[in-house]
């Protein structure tokens, strides 16, 4: 008996297209102002108020950042919370959550940041900073 084998082969094509990397930029830091300092009271800072009962009257500021993009992209941004024993700080979006799509249309994009500071014990009077983290990514 005689066999016959036969092979058969195909060569397959691969695309893609080729973006740059995001880049985050801080161009103006949170400052939540003047805070009470005393166990248990917070301040919560958004695009439309300031409110807590840790909140002074004072001058305060949003959180900016500027994304440079290749262009249009739909981006997701994510902020992360800080715990230490003294003091919470949970960074806002602009939606009042720690995350936010945003489609770009253009190279540059800037976003605010505001959040909730919790003052969990009295601490040394002056001034104070956290650092937290802001993610960017594609989708």
């Amino acid at each position: 008996m005689l066999s016959a084998v036969l092979f058969v082969s195909l060569v397959g094509q691969v695309g893609f297209n080729l973006i740059d990397p995001l880049e985050i930029t801080e161009t103006k830091p949170v400052h939540f102002g003047d805070i009470l300092n005393q166990a248990n009271a917070s301040c919560r800072m958004t695009v439309n108020s300031r409110t807590g009962d840790a909140c002074i009257q004072s001058p305060s500021a949003l959180g900016m950042f500027r994304i440079n993009s290749g262009g249009s992209a739909d981006v997701q941004i994510r902020v992360y919370s800080v715990d230490s024993q003294d003091i919470d700080f949970t960074p806002l979006l602009e939606n009042e959550t720690s995350e936010q799509n945003y489609q770009l249309t253009k190279d540059e994009f800037e976003f605010n940041v505001g959040g909730e500071l919790m003052i969990k014990r009295a601490m040394e009077k002056g001034q104070h900073q956290i650092t937290y983290t802001v993610e960017v990514n594609y989708f």
